[in-house]
């Protein structure tokens, strides 16, 4: 049986490790194409969409917000322009990103093609993000967060008694 500042050694180092992890340089990383269907998936590293030409990817807008179901945890990740080609990259700044369990809604819109909006687990070392956006009107409508809807929702409230 490991004695007691074994034990404190192992827990300390396990810290520090979660702590550099999420000091580090993850990011949601995907791509962007033109697809029959509007949607935003995980898919293994490998897969042959996140290579091929795509000419019509480039330029798309994905939005990232961390742990959109816990508003006491919720955080912007912020928003970033695809490249030429379709691809992006989100820096997620949180502890162990990558490694502990998150969630992410991701956002992507292109002009003249349809939004696509959905929450994923934030992929893993051997997982990328592919979003397909049909052509066609953006009709997609994203709620407001959480904090906007109370301050909204209480705005009557806070003028009435000023």
């Amino acid at each position: 049986m490991p004695n007691r500042s074994t034990t404190q050694r192992a827990l300390a180092l396990l810290l520090a490790t979660l702590m550099l992890a999420g000091c580090g340089s993850y990011a949601i990383q995907g791509r962007v194409v033109r697809g029959s269907t509007a949607s935003i998936q995980l898919v293994d590293k490998n897969d042959r969409r996140l290579t091929e030409d795509n000419p019509t990817g480039g330029g798309a807008i994905v939005q990232g917000i961390l742990e959109p179901n816990t508003p006491s945890e919720m955080k912007t990740l912020g928003q970033v322009v695809t490249d030429g080609q379709g691809n992006f990259a989100i820096p997620v700044d949180a502890a162990g990103a990558g490694f502990l369990e998150y969630e992410a809604m991701l956002i992507a819109r292109r002009e003249g093609h349809r939004g696509a909006m959905t929450t994923i687990d934030l992929p893993r070392s051997g997982q990328r993000v592919l979003v397909t956006l049909p052509l066609g009107p953006d009709t997609l409508r994203v709620p407001k967060s959480f904090l906007d809807e109370a301050l909204q929702d209480a705005k009557p409230y806070l003028e009435e008694n000023r």
